[in-house]
């Protein structure tokens, strides 16, 4: 009986021995089958979009960080129906092998170590797309612990809010307020932050009880290729209206610096020109050299400086 009972015992304890052997290998084997497909499902990705960018003169990657899904999805459906454009949302890994075999130079995304979308376009530059999501910011709330990136003002004037609580907490934010007419009154504009502050409790409170959303967020290119040139945020994020006051500034001063050089340029030389007969004109007049073009300021010079001689002898 003895014998029997540990022939059964050790039975029992072999199937169960083969029973998690062969658990473990069905583990295995379902992990592998499971990697294979995410392999597969990522080469497929991969496949799509190389073939997505064939045809794509700009490529460019955009900054998914803190970025709302809103806005994402609004500028995707616009840049699809209006430019046709090829717009993916992809892993990292993804993202990164598929522009290596799509031939993008490396500089485009090899520094890149966040979530970015990849956009594909032709007919359109990456500035004029840039330009495009500034102009389609959205406006956002503060929130406790922000900080402020500029000066927030407050204007003077009426508010909807009756006399109560509110009066108080928009004090505590350090608003000018008071009661006027049954209703709370801003008696003067009032500074509630100034570059750099963090936004307190109170003040959040204020912007939300005043309906004031004083931040704006949107997308941000990080880098952009358009078949020669890499662009960085910085060059992409000027606005047209800053290169143009700059250009002016850059030809203004382009031209101060070639006229008091004296160095003749087609859009100069009138000026150099005026500027030396002027001075020709001055050492004339001041040297009493008789030309055509000075004898009548010479001589009205004379007669001004006889005037005076004869004042100075009638004096006496």
């Amino acid at each position: 009986m003895a014998s029997t009972a540990k022939q059964d015992k050790a039975i029992a304890k072999e199937a169960k021995r083969d029973a998690a052997t062969a658990a473990t290998k069905e583990a295995q084997k379902a992990a592998s089958t499971r990697e294979r497909a995410g392999i597969t499902a990522k080469r497929k990705d991969v496949e799509e979009m190389i073939a997505g960018l064939k045809d794509k003169k700009a490529i460019m990657l955009l900054n998914l960080r803190k970025t709302p899904g809103k806005l994402v999805q609004k500028i995707r459906k616009k840049l699809k129906d209006q430019n046709k454009a090829y717009f993916k949302i992809s892993k990292l890994a993804v993202v990164k092998r598929a522009l290596e075999g799509a031939k993008i130079p490396k500089d485009l995304y090899g520094d890149v170590n966040f979530p970015v979308a990849v956009i594909g376009l032709k007919g359109i530059s990456p500035y004029e797309v840039s330009a495009m999501f500034m102009d389609n910011m959205l406006s956002v709330a503060a929130k406790e612990g922000d900080i402020s990136p500029f000066e927030i003002i407050i204007p003077a004037g009426e508010t909807d809010m009756p006399p109560g609580p509110a009066l108080t907490q928009l004090k505590q934010a350090g608003l000018n307020v008071k009661v006027d007419k049954g209703k709370i009154a801003i008696i003067s504009d009032s500074k509630l932050a100034k570059p750099g502050d963090k936004l307190t409790k109170e003040k959040v409170a204020a912007l939300q009880m005043l309906g004031i959303k004083p931040f704006k967020v949107g997308l941000t290119i990080w880098k952009a290729f358009d078949g020669q040139t890499i662009f960085s945020a910085e060059v992409l994020g000027t606005r047209m209206e800053d290169i143009i006051e700059g250009m002016k500034m850059a030809v203004s001063q382009g031209l101060n610096v070639s006229i008091n050089a004296n160095y003749p340029t087609e859009s100069n030389i009138s000026i150099i020109l005026a500027n030396a007969v002027q001075q020709g004109r001055n050492v004339g007049i001041n040297a009493g050299i008789y030309s055509e073009s000075v004898i009548g300021d010479i001589l009205r010079k004379a007669l001004s400086q006889g005037n005076a001689l004869s004042g100075i002898e009638g004096g006496k």
